[in-house]
């Protein structure tokens, strides 16, 4: 497949090197591990709301779920990018190097379900706004994986393609039960280990789908519920 229309060296050769790190913070917006530190601040934000609400629950639904359709969309990114194996661009045009599959693009992609899950989920601003926002850093995300030269455009679209097509169907399919929606990061954690063949990018994946859901479950018991209704009277 050939995926080389042109932009990815057009945009390397117009662009000083000096805007280099400059892209590599941009690009941050879309890596794995801010993405599981945002979710671990929703996290936190999601018990301080039970909290003060004085639920039983110590995560409402709807966090949980976001935190299980995020997690398992990093599994599906890992998946997507080992199952097609497609070569990055070539390294004379790469100014980070990078050896890894280059279909899709991994951060773009992330950034896609990271960021618009959190725009549905918030409850600040109005949604168009958020959208807004989210838009901006997804395109600066997949922009800025050309301006490094580690990825072409069609990675990029397609990446975006890609993570709004699963967060549509796993809206579908689990809508706003976290049961469901962690049913599906767990089989999504275990494709990863399949796929990568047991890599440690696939273990990683399944950890932390798995530990996701057990935490839910854990949290989930009616003994737990009512020691935390009792605690936060």
């Amino acid at each position: 497949m050939d995926r080389d229309v042109g932009v990815t060296e057009l945009i390397r050769s117009n662009l000083p090197e000096w805007t280099v790190p400059l892209f590599e913070v941009a690009a941050s917006f879309g890596d794995e591990l801010l993405a599981v530190g945002v979710l671990g601040l929703v996290a936190a934000v999601g018990v301080v709301r039970s909290s003060r609400r004085g639920s039983d629950r110590i995560l409402e639904h709807r966090t949980a779920s976001l935190l299980a359709i995020v997690l398992g969309g990093l599994a599906l990114t890992l998946v997507l990018k080992t199952a097609f194996g497609f070569s990055r661009p070539p390294a004379e045009l790469q100014a980070i190097p990078r050896e890894s599959g280059g279909f899709p693009s991994g951060h773009t992609m992330a950034a896609t379900i990271l960021w618009l899950s959190l725009a549905r989920w918030s409850d600040r601003g109005n949604p168009r706004a958020r959208l807004v926002v989210a838009s901006a850093l997804i395109g600066l995300v997949g922009f800025s994986r050309l301006a490094l030269g580690v990825h072409y455009l069609v990675d990029v679209v397609a990446s975006v393609g890609f993570g709004v097509a699963y967060l549509l169907l796993a809206e579908s399919f689990a809508g706003a039960d976290p049961a469901r929606a962690f049913g599906l990061a767990v089989a999504l954690g275990v494709a990863a280990v399949l796929v990568t063949g047991g890599a440690t990018d696939g273990w990683l994946a399944f950890a932390g789908c798995v530990g996701g859901a057990t935490a839910w479950w854990t949290i989930s018991r009616p003994t737990v519920r009512r020691a935390w209704a009792t605690a936060t009277r």
